[in-house]
């Protein structure tokens, strides 16, 4: 008679508390490793069936394991080395003071229709990955305009094999918040395992705008948006993943004309790291602009010209 084989351990099972029944709510939660535990609040485990005393308990062993918590002087943070990757947009590396896109950052990209937003998102998907900023990139497109055709493109232009560019960019294409919400919380934590470094969420506000309609429902809709980007602010501080949002605007009345700012309010302002307007004033022309409206380290009047071609932004 062959011996049985031993089960495998769960690395979660190595925490105190953490029996067959709190490993099998865990597994249902979603929760994926001890790194992924430790991004968790009390509230949401107890929410998912674990008692609140056990909750707290496993929370603070994982927290420990992960050590995110561990502080760090001044001098150490300034020493830190951030890894950064070029975007091929010329005057975006020449004039952001990292020179280009920086890791464990949240960038929002907002602008109207036609501005190269998702070109953009494209372009900073495959650059990434030519870079070996990441092995993998998540692509969330919530307005159905992810364009293969245009990765190709981008893909000859940066000297990356095309099979490898269209094999490395997973994308999903959410149909409601809720399935935005759970590609964030639970699908992003498997891919950053496989090696995922940077998330493109294109648009971050379009599925909210749809599902919370009417000014009732307003506060509610910036309570939910503010939960998915405190998510990716979470894998920014556990694993350094990178977040990369674009954004539609929306009309804001001034004194004497009417302005345009990002939709999704200040909650978006105060989540993100580093937000751009883009600009493109004529659509029959190739040529646009951004600035920075909240952009630590660069004042808001530097401008940042930019032109749209077949395979990207210059």
């Amino acid at each position: 008679m062959g011996m049985s084989k031993k089960r495998e351990r769960d690395p979660l099972e190595e925490l105190e508390g953490v029996g067959p029944k709190t490993l099998e709510r865990l597994r249902e939660l979603g929760v994926t490793s001890v790194e992924h535990l430790a991004e968790f609040t009390v509230e949401e485990l107890v929410e998912a069936g674990v008692e609140y005393d056990r909750a707290v308990k496993i929370l603070q062993q994982a927290i420990q394991r992960v050590g995110t918590t561990r502080p760090l002087t001044a001098r150490e943070l300034r020493s830190q080395q951030r890894r950064v990757f070029k975007t091929g947009v010329s005057e975006f590396d020449e004039k952001t003071p990292w020179r280009g896109i920086r890791e464990a950052f949240i960038y929002e990209f907002a602008g109207e229709f036609g501005a190269g937003k998702s070109m953009l998102a494209h372009q900073l998907s495959v650059a990434a990955l030519a870079q070996g900023f990441t092995t993998r990139v998540v692509y969330i497109d919530t307005e159905g305009t992810f364009n293969d055709g245009l990765v190709e493109a981008v893909a000859k232009r940066f000297g990356l094999d095309v099979d490898k560019a269209l094999e490395a960019i997973v994308v999903y294409q959410p149909a409601n918040v809720v399935q935005l919400e759970q590609i964030v919380k639970f699908d992003l934590p498997r891919h950053i395992a496989e090696g995922c470094r940077l998330a493109v969420i294109d648009t971050i506000t379009a599925l909210y705008r749809a599902e919370f309609v009417g000014r009732e429902m307003l506060a509610a809709r910036q309570q939910r948006i503010h939960y998915l980007v405190d998510w990716l602010r979470r894998h920014a501080r556990t694993f350094g993943l990178t977040s990369v949002l674009t954004n539609q605007v929306m009309d804001v009345p001034e004194a004497f004309s009417v302005g345009k700012r990002p939709a999704g309010g200040n909650v978006l302002a105060h989540a993100v790291n580093a937000r751009f307007m883009m600009a493109r004033p004529n659509k029959a022309k190739a040529e646009g602009y951004m600035w920075p409206l909240d952009v630590p380290g660069m004042p808001p009047d530097v401008r940042i010209d930019y032109r749209i071609t077949d395979a990207g932004l210059e």
